[in-house]
């Protein structure tokens, strides 16, 4: 049997740890899942809260924002289609004098006026005229015609006749002093140039009224934009984007919100985590709203950390309860281990004072009666020892008669020798050298070359005995020669083969023994003789081992030689017989290669 490597012995845990880490885990991983569970549900629970109030919000400052948007629109829509407006705007254009200038200005304030009676945020209407001129109302802004025509939002409204164009605050900063925030609106009218000279009408509103009403009394709420359909900004609560625009990378936050119709996202908003939710509005513009995250998360976090508060002083207390519980079921065991190990020390009086939980207490009561025993069993194996001892003496002492024998036979050789009876003497010194290898102590191993002069001397033995009726034949692979097999393994096989195959034969028969080498770690013999084989029930016997012993030479029986394989090398190898009745019969042994140094350490190792 193959030595096996010896790993050193791995660390083992003591009881009492591994209760400990049990009851550790068994409470801390449930409480922290549920922990961790009830926060983050409540954790989507809010936000969906804190989404569905954005939402609510939203919509809320959507329709007043649009209402107020709607009606600056609606007024300068009615005005573009108010002909006697389009007409007074034309005389003031088309006047000769500055009497007649004024007066007809005067009548286009009271005209306009009568439009802006419900507000007082109007900063100035201005008329554009097909000649290049304007004409201000309620205040000039301090820019001529010329600016005004090659602005990109004049141009857009001037082609599009009868559309009301609104500009966010972002986008009429260009067109308007730097006094304050204003929202504008332009309409192109739709009459012919040919018979009136207004070609634009631009209305300037200041912008605070709409910042007012995107104002919440939550001051939690965050920032919120309105964003136009081009994706200028119109107005918003963040005064730093009124007045450097949302273009930058600074404001990509927002480019989803513009790109969808409604819903919620988070974002990264000045290195500070955030929620935006958004939604769009009639006129197509889009309401987001910018609430910081930690706002959201205040209640969330005030929460867990009281959970946690909770989970820590239950898990505390629990840890000291299982340690005096552990404590008073371990306590015994350790006691009982130490008395064990007085008992490994030689101490065979050690004894210990049941206690602790039932199991415990019994098996501390077998502990004190096993020891009470131990004197009878010390008893019983020093008597068994002593009867050993008697066998091994008697053993040696048998040896004795092998020696006789050999040395009779010897003599029986010598007087063959002296008497010239060759048959005799041949016989007689192939049998010595077959029984002074079956009677040596030196191992159980020989070489394969040893063992196939052994087997020559057998079977001239054998042709002694029942005549010269057989030939045998030995092909053997040369790289055997110094391979080991166990001893007599080969002769019963042959024996078989001679008493059963070729004795019974009536012509001469032939014995072929072949040895080789397959797959490189194993010996394959064949055994093929030409006899009169078996039967079945015949093979079923000698597979068995039920054949007679009367002609066996050392009986060792065939299935001797095959469980001798089994257990010296495993299951893997080991004997297989093929016979058919007037055929003669095949026996195949497998055997793994081996070598002086392998023959060592296996003998070692049974």
């Amino acid at each position: 049997m193959a030595s096996f490597k010896q790993f050193p012995p791995r660390r083992r845990w003591r009881i009492a740890q591994i209760l400990y880490i049990s009851f550790f885990l068994m409470i801390t991983l449930p409480l922290f899942l549920v922990t961790l569970y009830s926060v983050r549900s409540f954790n989507s629970i809010l936000v969906k809260n804190t989404t569905s109030q954005a939402l609510q919000t939203l919509e809320q400052v959507s329709y007043t924002f649009q209402s107020e948007a709607q009606m600056i629109m609606n007024t300068l829509s009615t005005m573009g289609n108010d002909d006697e407006l389009i007409t007074t705007a034309s005389e003031v254009s088309r006047a000769k004098d500055s009497q007649e200038h004024l007066k007809m200005s005067k009548k286009l304030d009271i005209q306009v006026g009568s439009y802006f009676h419900y507000t007082g945020d109007v900063a100035s209407v201005i008329f554009f005229f097909k000649d290049q001129k304007m004409y201000e109302y309620k205040r000039a802004l301090g820019y001529d015609a010329s600016f005004y025509l090659n602005q990109e939002w004049y141009k857009a409204v001037s082609a599009s006749k009868n559309r009301v164009e609104l500009m966010g605050i972002e986008q009429s900063a260009p067109s308007v002093p730097e006094d304050g925030m204003y929202i504008t609106a332009a309409i192109s009218p739709k009459y012919s140039p040919i018979f009136y000279d207004v070609d634009v009408i631009y209305l300037v509103f200041r912008a605070s009224k709409f910042i007012q009403l995107l104002e919440t009394e939550n001051s939690d709420a965050g920032d919120i934009y309105v964003i136009g359909e081009k994706g200028d900004l119109i107005a918003s609560t963040n005064n730093k984007a009124l007045k450097e625009g949302i273009r930058g990378a600074e404001y990509s936050f927002l480019d989803s919100a513009k790109a969808g119709s409604h819903g919620s996202y988070v974002r990264e908003v000045d290195g500070q985590q955030s929620y935006v939710v958004y939604t769009e509005g009639n006129l197509g513009w889009r309401f987001i709203q910018v609430v910081p995250y930690e706002g959201i998360m205040a209640q969330v976090t005030s929460v867990f950390h009281r959970t946690m508060l909770v989970f820590t002083i239950g898990l505390v207390v629990f840890l000291l309860m299982s340690y005096f519980f552990v404590r008073s079921m371990v306590k015994p065991i350790v006691a009982l281990f130490r008395q064990m190990a007085q008992v490994k020390a030689g101490n065979l009086s050690a004894n210990i004072t049941p206690s602790g939980p039932l199991e415990i207490y019994v098996l501390g009561n077998a502990f004190n009666e096993m020891m009470s025993n131990m004197e009878g069993l010390l008893q019983e194996v020093k008597e068994k020892e002593r009867q050993k001892r008697i066998a091994e003496i008697t053993a040696l002492q048998s040896q004795i008669n092998p020696h006789f024998l050999l040395n009779t036979l010897n003599t029986i050789k010598l007087m063959a020798t002296i008497s010239k009876v060759s048959n005799i003497q041949r016989m007689t010194e192939a049998l010595t050298k077959l029984l002074s290898s079956a009677f040596n102590q030196g191992g159980m191993y020989s070489t394969i070359g040893e063992e196939m002069v052994l087997l020559d001397y057998y079977v001239q033995i054998m042709k002694i005995r029942y005549g010269d009726l057989f030939d045998m034949e030995c092909i053997i692979d040369p790289t055997l020669e110094q391979a080991l097999i166990p001893k007599l393994m080969l002769q019963p096989i042959v024996e078989n083969a001679i008493i059963h195959g070729m004795h019974e034969k009536e012509s001469r028969g032939r014995i072929v023994v072949t040895g080789e080498v397959v797959d490189k770690e194993t010996c394959l013999f064949t055994i093929h003789d030409d006899g009169v084989g078996m039967s079945p029930e015949a093979l079923s016997e000698l597979k068995e081992g039920r054949q007679s012993n009367r002609e066996r030479f050392n009986g060792i029986g065939l299935r001797n030689v095959h469980d001798r394989i089994s257990l010296n090398y495993g299951p893997a190898y080991g004997m297989h017989i093929e016979s058919n009745q007037d055929e003669g019969t095949i026996v195949k042994l497998r055997i793994p290669l081996m070598y002086q140094t392998d023959a060592k350490t296996t003998e070692l190792s049974v």
